[in-house]
């Protein structure tokens, strides 16, 4: 099974604000709110059937270094995740290594792009919400 784009993360100043905006222009809803008592919040399309999205926007409290923090891809089997890793690494563009994040990571590695922009490979990542 191929991976799949389920993700996107912006690094924000002002949580509400951001949320605010991509509910209002861009018709999310929150679908996991870390705002009491983390630094993100997770918004996706409005959707009419249920299930998890196919698809996030990460909402991520703190400084705008960049303007884009990262790709976010989903692999179908962790291992597809430590071949990843291991093509980055001889290519000499792993940025992370494969680590168990557990909760709302999973099992992830990072990549650079060509021009140097971050993309993360992972394996049991819930997009499903609180």
């Amino acid at each position: 099974m191929p991976v799949r784009l389920t993700h996107v993360v912006l690094k924000v100043r002002d949580l509400d604000r951001s949320v605010d905006f991509y509910r209002r222009y861009c018709a999310f809803e929150v679908v996991r709110d870390g705002r009491p008592k983390g630094h993100t919040v997770w918004l996706a399309p409005a959707r009419r059937e249920p299930g998890p999205p196919a698809f996030v926007l990460v909402l991520y409290l703190t400084d705008v270094d960049f303007r884009l923090d990262h790709l976010g891809f989903q692999c179908a089997e962790r291992a597809e995740v430590d071949r990843i890793a291991a093509e980055g690494e001889r290519l000499g563009i792993l940025a992370e290594p494969p680590f168990e994040g557990g909760g709302d990571i999973g099992y992830v590695t990072m990549l650079r792009d060509p021009d140097g922009h971050l993309v993360e490979f992972t394996h049991g990542q819930p997009l499903r919400g609180l």
